[in-house]
């Protein structure tokens, strides 16, 4: 069985499928989340311009990474995985993190605190060597 190495950060994230022992490293999915290039005010309605309780950037954070973790957590539970590896700048990290219940943080094999976006493929295999 395979293990996936998740690389993300606010705005993409993209998913590698390892297989050490057949020896496969490829990318199987691209996620873009376009809503973190716009600017707070263009995240929220005109409608509902009231003090603010929490910044609009951080909760389309938090909905992406639900989406990240939610998408590992159908492969783990599918078996379509053994586990997961996770690489992400460090706010973007910890917000995934919060996300995780411990079904996910043990199928977790190791996590950077490292914005690998925009790497090659050699820059994250040994990332994780």
């Amino acid at each position: 069985m395979a293990d996936w190495i998740v690389v993300a950060d606010a705005s993409k994230a993209v998913v590698y499928l390892q297989d050490r022992i057949e020896g496969v490293f490829e990318e199987v999915m691209d996620l873009a989340h376009p809503e973190a290039r716009l600017k707070a005010s263009e995240l929220t309605s005109d409608v509902l311009r009231i003090p603010e309780i929490s910044d609009p950037r951080h909760t389309e954070n938090q909905r992406f990474a639900r989406d990240i973790i939610g998408r590992i957590r159908h492969a783990l539970d599918t078996n379509e995985i053994r586990g997961f590896y996770l690489a992400a700048p460090p706010q973007f990290l910890g917000l995934l993190r919060e996300v995780m219940d411990d079904h996910l943080r043990k199928a977790l094999y190791r996590d950077l605190d490292k914005n690998l976006s925009g790497a090659s493929h050699s820059e994250v295999i040994a990332a994780f060597a």
